[in-house]
């Protein structure tokens, strides 16, 4: 029993240098692998294709849906991760302005006692 190349497998005509890359790019797809990623990838897959037997082919489309399903978790970690440091640092920044709040409470109270200690003391002074 001889192995059977990718094209075979395919059942289409192509020259033995090159497998189509629109039909990589549909059997990327057909695995879950996004559109923007499977063309790119499937250009760089259609120059071994065309050398590897149908098992081998399978074997490297179900690599690179690995491959990509790991990538799209990794970026979803570090995107909830960013996300609570986000949120972390915009907490963090509202207990800053609570302080300031504070802070600007405490000095406009004071400036209006020296105010009306000011206004009483100068109500009996006449200056010429």
């Amino acid at each position: 029993m001889g192995r059977k190349s990718c094209r075979e497998a395919l059942d289409e005509p192509v020259s033995r240098s090159e497998l189509p890359g629109g039909q990589i790019r549909e059997d990327l797809e057909r695995r879950g692998v996004s559109s923007e990623f499977s063309g790119s990838v499937s250009a760089r897959l259609a120059e071994i294709a065309g050398d590897l037997s149908a098992e081998e082919y399978t074997a490297v489309l179900e690599g690179v849906a690995a491959a990509y399903g790991v990538h799209r978790q990794c970026e979803g970690r570090n995107a909830r991760a960013e996300s609570r440091e986000i949120h972390r640092l915009v907490q963090d920044f509202a207990v800053e302005l609570k302080k300031l709040d504070e802070g600007l409470r405490i000095l406009s109270a004071y400036l209006v006692r020296i105010r009306e200690r000011s206004k009483s003391r100068d109500s009996g002074l006449v200056l010429h």
